[in-house]
Formats: structure tokens, C-alpha cells, sequence
């Protein structure tokens, strides 16, 4: 069994895997038409170099959060995976982009290590551990969106008075 290990700091040293992974994955030809259409919609991702770590940006959002997986089964440990995502309105995590490595695709020598179920698994436990985010989308294969928590309960209209009626007096507790 394959050991894997999820992070959200990527040591510049990586810089190469990253890019092979997310700008030359032989495997983007499955995902062409919704990938284009991610980035005509949010931008394409950019690489930013901060403190010695990488991180992604894109036009929409600015800097995204990203959380990677290395295969740490031999040393030194790979990078077999990276999805970046960001917080949309106040109620919604959006993942934007997931790039796995072709060895750990559902295709590939490893596909039962489950990269990206863990991957996606790991991003809506942080939107469980986020106040107010109730829905996690997925761009791609195809967009999908999941409920994480329940919408909170809207409170009752108070009917208004018609025209001509009088207002009701607002009820004052006493004490």
C-alpha cells in the first residue's frame, strides 16, 4: 500500500513535479472542454513563489487555498496531486482545478491509492470546519455540487396589512 500524505505547503524545491503535473499531465485531454471552460471563467492558474513555498492565484479569486498529496512511500517523497479551491459568496467552497499525477489517475498503476477521493475528501472536511459553508462545487470531470450542511431556516414572513387596514400594534413584553 501506497502512503500518502495531504498538505497545504508546497516547498519551492517541488516547483518542476508541479508544473509537469498541472501545465503538461498527459491526462488533460479527458478533462479539455470544462478545464477551458474553468479558466475562460476564473483565469489561468499562476504559480506564486512566497517564503520559500508555491501557491496558485487566478484573476477571480487571487490567491487560492491548495492542498497537495505526496506519495511518501520511498524517499524523497513525490508530488502525485494538487487541487486548488476558494471560498465563493459566504456559503460555498468551489473547487477549481484537480491534477493528479498519470500513475495515480483511475487509469494508472496506482489508481487504488484513491488520490483524488482523498483529495476532495480532504476539501470538504475543511468546509465542514468552516463557519457558514454549506456547499462544496466541482468543476470537473463534470460539475457537481454537494450539500454539507442544511440551508438555515428562514424566518416567517409577517403577512402585511392590506390597504386601508390598520397596522398591528407590535406586541411589548412587560416585565
Amino acid at each position: 500500500m501506497r502512503k500518502i500524505r495531504l498538505s497545504s505547503v508546497l516547498a519551492a524545491s517541488f516547483r518542476d513535479e508541479l508544473e509537469r503535473i498541472v501545465f503538461f499531465n498527459p491526462e488533460q485531454g479527458s478533462v479539455a472542454a470544462p478545464l477551458v471552460d474553468s479558466i475562460h471563467r476564473y483565469g489561468m492558474p499562476s504559480i506564486v513563489e512566497e517564503e520559500g513555498c508555491l501557491r496558485f492565484r487566478v484573476d477571480a479569486f487571487g490567491m487560492l487555498q491548495t492542498l497537495y498529496a505526496f506519495d511518501e512511500t520511498e524517499p524523497p517523497a513525490s508530488l502525485v496531486g494538487v487541487a486548488m479551491f476558494s471560498r465563493v459568496r459566504r456559503a460555498s467552497l468551489l473547487v477549481l482545478h484537480i491534477a493528479v499525477h498519470e500513475g495515480y489517475t483511475s487509469q494508472g498503476k496506482w489508481a487504488n491509492v484513491g488520490v483524488v477521493g482523498r483529495m476532495i475528501a480532504a476539501v470538504r472536511n475543511a468546509g465542514l470546519r468552516t463557519r457558514g459553508i454549506r456547499t462544496l462545487r466541482i468543476l470537473y470531470p463534470h460539475e457537481i455540487r454537494f450539500e454539507l450542511r442544511d440551508a438555515p431556516p428562514v424566518p416567517p414572513r409577517r403577512p402585511r396589512p392590506r390597504s386601508g387596514e390598520p397596522r398591528p400594534r407590535p406586541r411589548v413584553a412587560r416585565v
